[in-house]
């Protein structure tokens, strides 16, 4: 395959006709980018003879989507940039994500947001306001944060975060969660009371869903499992769902954080009493997981949310 600078003289000569066209234009702004001269330079040697006569167009566009995106302009695929390939001896143009777009990607793989509200993805640990009612807990997540991306293997306990509603306890675990899965640490971030119910729901229906659900639960690399007390509690959710997670994650020393509205001791009461049954021991056994599992932290104040 000869060089581009030839290629193009050839082209040219073969087709006298496009100086009168469009096409002249298209033709030299191919010729003038220095990107496909360099690629050109580079794989001049695996192109085939025909490559710039059936493949122009798609070497117009990479040089105009490129422009585009130097300009600030939309481009074809918002996010993403074009890039050259050989594909069975012609250029082909690949659109690859850019930084921005590839963290936002990862952190969509590793985050699952079970049944939480839409704006908890866009939470940010940067837009959280420290005052006197949230210091403690903004000092927690500085403090643990740095831990859970180190990644040496040692435990992290989390936090049971209470207070009353609105405080802005799920939004901080929004926060948290997105940045730990834009460091490409697997989170399950769940509105419990929903998962309960969906948990129920596939009884006698779809045992192999509420499998999965539950053992994602019970091995994400970090739980985060909000609004506990909210649900309707029964036996079985008390037992063989709440139980079965904080057991396996005690076990396993696997990172778990817990917001609820009840303080420890109005937790231990509401555990200790279904709609089916009286049994303070097995909510003493709860609370001993919990306690193992996460730090207490309070968030005071009057129902203000956190400032985005």
């Amino acid at each position: 395959m000869q060089n581009l600078s030839d290629v193009l003289k050839k082209f040219q000569q073969k087709y006298p006709q496009i100086d009168a066209t469009q096409l002249s234009e298209i033709v030299q702004n191919i010729a003038d980018d220095a990107d496909i001269q360099q690629f050109w330079a580079a794989h001049q040697d695996e192109l085939r003879q025909d490559a710039f006569q059936l493949k122009m167009m798609d070497l117009h566009e990479f040089v105009q989507q490129k422009k585009r995106r130097e300009r600030g302009e939309k481009a074809l695929y918002p996010g993403y940039y074009p890039q050259l390939e050989i594909e069975k001896g012609y250029p082909h143009v690949r659109y690859v994500a850019d930084e921005q777009t590839a963290q936002r990607q990862m952190q969509a793989n590793k985050l699952t947001a079970y049944k939480m509200p839409k704006a908890i993805r866009q939470a940010d640990l940067q837009t959280i306001a420290t005052d006197p009612g949230r210091a403690e807990v903004v000092t927690a997540i500085v403090d643990i944060l740095p831990k859970l991306l180190a990644a040496d293997g040692e435990y992290v306990q989390g936090l049971y975060l209470y207070g009353d509603f609105g405080v802005g306890k799920t939004y901080l675990m929004g926060a948290l969660a997105n940045a730990l899965a834009a460091n490409n640490i697997d989170v399950m971030l769940i509105h419990f009371p929903s998962f309960a119910v969906d948990l129920k729901n596939t009884i006698g229906r779809d045992n192999a869903m509420r499998e999965r659900l539950l053992n994602q639960a019970k091995t994400a690399t970090v739980l985060m499992i909000d609004d506990l007390g909210a649900e309707n509690l029964s036996m079985w959710i008390r037992d063989d769902i709440l139980g079965v997670i904080l057991e396996y994650r005690m076990q396993n020393e696997l990172t778990t954080f817990i917001t609820s509205n009840f303080d420890l001791d109005e937790l231990t009461a509401y555990l200790a009493e279904t709609r089916d049954d009286r049994d303070p021991g097995k909510a003493a056994r709860l609370m001993q997981r919990i306690q193992f599992l996460t730090r207490r932290v309070e968030i005071t104040g009057k129902n203000r949310r956190l400032e985005k």
